[in-house]
């Protein structure tokens, strides 16, 4: 229902004017209005195939900005040939939360979007669908696996946004080939707080490292603060790499791992024997994650 004050009319005709000017502005101002211009969707939907890009992006912003009532635009959006309209499509998504469960199976196919943006975009979106996104744990943990270290580290974090029905995958990809793969999959797991604690002992043992089979003493029983400086004897210094440094990608790997057992809490009291090897026998970044970690799990 229109009345004599009511600017959408003007709008949707200014959407069909052959000044692109016009049409660009009737577009934006549309979604200004946002939910209030929901009887002008059908003329944003046919604004999406404007010969203009930029009119395109507008109309596709202003589409995302009109709520649940925007949903099955929005999943068409997702395989839309402009990049632009299927990045706000995702924007979109993502803010629809669990209202936009219905388009998992959509996102899914958008995580392989030849766009990096549209592909990372989905699976933020995935993950602000929390619980309601298990179907996508495969789809998410096959992200990860690929060369999008963005998307990676997205996905990742998706995975513990999903919660329990995720924490199997992640644990697995602590094992990943790729130490790029199995940090951001630690991380991932801390995200998830004392939820994750079953993934204690497999952080645990990334923590502790190479040094640790190199040990002539058994780990001690529980954290010494005071023993944090590596032992003289050349038996127990971390592995090199080829210029002489300490430093690797499995170093951050290993630090993850300490930071996402700091996070798990007094749930992972069990792995304080590991971290103070760490600690003792660890490189620097490695010393200085467990040290904390330790801090944390016992509430200091």
């Amino acid at each position: 229902m229109t009345t004599a004050d009511d600017p959408l009319p003007s709008l949707v005709r200014a959407l069909r004017s052959q000044s692109q000017a016009d049409r660009l502005r009737a577009a934006k101002d549309l979604g200004r209005l946002g939910w209030l211009a929901r009887e002008a969707m059908p003329a944003l939907v046919a604004a999406l195939h404007d010969d203009d890009g930029k009119v395109r992006e507008s109309a596709a912003h202003a589409i995302g900005l009109m709520g649940p009532d925007a949903l099955p635009a929005l999943i068409a959006m997702l395989t839309h040939e402009d990049k632009y309209v299927r990045r706000n499509a995702v924007w979109a998504l993502g803010k629809l939360g669990p209202l936009a469960r219905e388009a998992r199976a959509d996102l899914c196919a958008a995580l392989k979007d030849a766009d990096p943006r549209t592909a990372s975009g989905a699976a933020q979106s995935l993950g602000c669908l929390g619980t309601d996104g298990a179907d996508a744990v495969p789809a998410l943990a096959e992200a990860m696996r690929g060369t999008n270290i963005v998307l990676c580290r997205l996905a990742s974090k998706a995975l513990s946004q999903i919660g329990s029905p995720a924490l199997a995958t992640l644990i697995a990809h602590l094992q990943h080939a790729d130490p790029f793969v199995r940090g951001e999959s630690a991380l991932a797991i801390g995200w998830m707080g004392a939820a994750a604690r079953t993934a204690v002992p497999f952080l645990a043992r990334i923590v502790r490292g190479p040094e640790a089979a190199l040990l002539s003493t058994p780990a001690p029983l529980s954290y010494t603060p005071t023993v944090i400086a590596p032992p003289d004897s050349a038996t127990t210094t971390p592995p090199q790499m080829a210029d002489g440094t300490t430093s690797s990608p499995d170093v951050n790997c290993r630090v993850f791992a300490a930071q996402a057992l700091g996070r798990i809490g007094a749930a992972a009291a069990v792995a304080i024997p590991d971290l103070h090897d760490a600690i003792s026998y660890g490189p620097a970044p490695v010393r200085t994650a467990a040290h904390q970690a330790v801090r944390q799990i016992q509430g200091e």
